[in-house]
C-alpha cells in the first residue's frame, strides 16, 4: 500500500535516532509499500539560526521567513535530507532526496498576509495582516515524478522547500507537504513520526492516550478544548486530509524503537479513521 511518513525534524537530531527510523523504513519497503518519506527542519532552523544570531521572529507559532532565513532554511533542509539519504542507503534502500518543486511535483505562491490578533501597544486585542515573508502556500500537485521513482524502484525523501512560477524558493510547512501528497497519492495512510506519541486526553497521564479515533469522535474532541494546544493543528490537518481520501492518519513518536513498524500494527500511536 501507499505510505506516506512525515519525519519532523525533532527525530532527525541524533544519529541513533535516524538510524532507527531508517532501518524501520527500510523493513516497510521490503514489505512491498510504496513510500514517500517528507521531513521537515523546524528545529534544527531554529537552532541554527540562533548559533548564526539571525533574527527569529513568529506570529502564533508561525515563523516568518525573510531573506537571511530562507538561505539558512535551504541549507539546513538540504543536510537533513543528505543525511536521511544516506542512511538509507545504508540499510540498503535506493532513496533519491528532492526538494518539493524538483520534477515539478509541487507549484506553490507566495502566503499572502494574514490577518491575526494581537496585542495593541495599550494591551487591547485588535487584528492587523501579517506578511510572513518568504512561506510558500501549495497551489498544485503533480504526483508523477514520484510514481516514476517507484517504478525504478526508488524511495523519494522530500524536503519542505517549494517554489513559485517566477522561481522563488518558498519555506513550506512540511505537515502541509505530507497532507498534500497523501491525499494527492490517495494514499493508504499518512504517518506524521514526531515527539508525540499519539493523541492523549491528559497529556500527564500515559494511560490516556487512545488508540483510535473516528472523524465524529475527533471533531467532539476538538469542539469540547479538551487537545493541547500543540495537537490542535495536528488533529485539523489530518481531519482534512482524511476528507481528502486518504485511508488512515496516524500520529505516532519517532523516540521509541520500532515505534513506526508497531503503529502500523495499532501497537503505537493514534490511530484517526473516516466516519
Amino acid at each position: 500500500m501507499i505510505l506516506v511518513i512525515k519525519l519532523s525534524g525533532k527525530v532527525l537530531e541524533q544519529d541513533k535516532l535516524r538510524a532507527q527510523l531508517c532501518r524501520q523504513i527500510a523493513q516497510l519497503a521490503q514489505d512491498d509499500h510504496q513510500l514517500v518519506v517528507v521531513h521537515g527542519g523546524g528545529k534544527q532552523l531554529t537552532d541554527w539560526s540562533k548559533r548564526l544570531e539571525i533574527p527569529i521572529v513568529q506570529h502564533q507559532g508561525r515563523r516568518v521567513t525573510d531573506e537571511a532565513t530562507l538561505e539558512l532554511a535551504t541549507m539546513v533542509f538540504s543536510a537533513i535530507n543528505r543525511d536521511l539519504v544516506a542512511g538509507l542507503v545504508a540499510v540498503g534502500l535506493s532513496p533519491i532526496g528532492i526538494s518539493a518543486f524538483d520534477g515539478g511535483l509541487t507549484s506553490c505562491r507566495k502566503r499572502p498576509p494574514l490577518s491575526m490578533t494581537t496585542a495593541d501597544s495599550s494591551g487591547h486585542p485588535s487584528s492587523k495582516p501579517i506578511d510572513f515573508g518568504l512561506v510558500g502556500e501549495i497551489e498544485s500537485i503533480d504526483t508523477s515524478v514520484l510514481e516514476t521513482f517507484w517504478e525504478s524502484g526508488w524511495v523519494p525523501v522530500v524536503s519542505c522547500l517549494g517554489a513559485d512560477s517566477d522561481g522563488q524558493i518558498l519555506n513550506i510547512n512540511a505537515d502541509t507537504l505530507a497532507a498534500e501528497l497523501a491525499v494527492g497519492l490517495k494514499a493508504a495512510r499518512l504517518i506524521s513520526v514526531s515527539d508525540v506519541e499519539g493523541i492523549y486526553l491528559d497529556v500527564a497521564d500515559a494511560s490516556s492516550r487512545i488508540a483510535e479515533l473516528s472523524t465524529t469522535e475527533t471533531q467532539a474532541l476538538l469542539s469540547e478544548g479538551r487537545l493541547t494546544n500543540g495537537m490542535v493543528p495536528k488533529v485539523q490537518t489530518a481531519l482534512k486530509v482524511l476528507q481528502g481520501g486518504v485511508g488512515e492518519v496516524q500520529i505516532v513518536s519517532g523516540l521509541k524503537e520500532n515505534a513506526l513498524l508497531d503503529a502500523l500494527e495499532g501497537k503505537a500511536g493514534t490511530v484517526l479513521k473516516a466516519g
